[in-house]
C-alpha cells in the first residue's frame, strides 16, 4: 500500500467534510487517510511552529469551529429559545446566562449573617413602622414580630 501523503487536496477534502459535519477522524477516513495517520498528523501540527502539518492542524481546527458555528446558526433560527437555553446563553460558573436564575452569593464568615441588622433591612424596617403610625395596633404587632425575630440565634447560611 503506497504511503499517503498530505496534500493540499486531501486536506480540503478533510476539512470540507468536517464542515458539512462529520466526526474529523471519520471525515479523515471518508477521505482515504486512516485515523492513525489523520492523528499523528494533527500531533505533528500541533507540536509545530510552521509547515504543512501545522497549517493541517489549524484548518482542521477552522473547519471545526466552521461546522459548530452553522449548527449553531440554525439552532438560533429554528427554535431561540432552545439556542439561549443549551448554547451560548446557558448560565457557567463565570458567566450569567439566561437558563437559571443567579445563585446567591455567600460570603465565607465564621459568624452567622443576620439580615435584619444590614443598613438596607433597618432603613426599610424604619420606613415600614413609621407608615403604620397612624395604626398603632398594626405598628405594635410588626414591631413585636420584629423583636422575636432579632431575639432568634440566626442559622449559619452555607
Amino acid at each position: 500500500m503506497p504511503a499517503i501523503r498530505l496534500t493540499s487536496e486531501v486536506q480540503a477534502t478533510i476539512c470540507a467534510f468536517i464542515r458539512a459535519g462529520g466526526f474529523p477522524h471519520i471525515a479523515a477516513e471518508a477521505a482515504g487517510v486512516p485515523q492513525t495517520v489523520f492523528t499523528a498528523w494533527l500531533e505533528r501540527g500541533r507540536t509545530s511552529k510552521t509547515g504543512r502539518c501545522r497549517r493541517f492542524h489549524d484548518a482542521i481546527l477552522q473547519a471545526q469551529a466552521q461546522a459548530r458555528l452553522a449548527a449553531e446558526t440554525r439552532a438560533l433560527q429554528k427554535n431561540p429559545l432552545t439556542w439561549l437555553k443549551s448554547g451560548p446563553g446557558r448560565e457557567t460558573e463565570s458567566t450569567p446566562g439566561w437558563t437559571t436564575p443567579g445563585k446567591p452569593q455567600f460570603h465565607d464568615h465564621h459568624e452567622p449573617l443576620n439580615l435584619l441588622q444590614h443598613p438596607e433591612t433597618q432603613e426599610l424596617l424604619a420606613t415600614l413602622l413609621r407608615l403604620l403610625q397612624p395604626f398603632p395596633e398594626a405598628r405594635s404587632a410588626v414591631a413585636q414580630a420584629l423583636l422575636a425575630l432579632q431575639a432568634t440565634p440566626a442559622k449559619a447560611s452555607s
